[in-house]
């Protein structure tokens, strides 16, 4: 599928964006999406070598 614009979930339809998820596998991390609505998960292909670890630390919250 080729999207000039990735907002909708195809699966259930949702129409306000995704989440992010981060996968580190064999020094890539992968970045995909998420729907807040459904769960549904999808592949993107983004993929990159900056991230180095997988650190959380509370920032500003909105």
């Amino acid at each position: 599928m080729n999207f000039e614009e990735i907002r909708i979930c195809i699966e259930c339809g949702y129409e306000k964006g995704f989440h992010v998820f981060f996968k580190k596998n064999k020094g890539k991390t992968y970045i995909g999406l998420i729907c807040p609505k459904c769960g549904q998960s999808y592949s993107i292909g983004w993929t990159t070598s900056t991230i180095k670890t997988f650190k959380l630390e509370k920032g500003i919250k909105y």
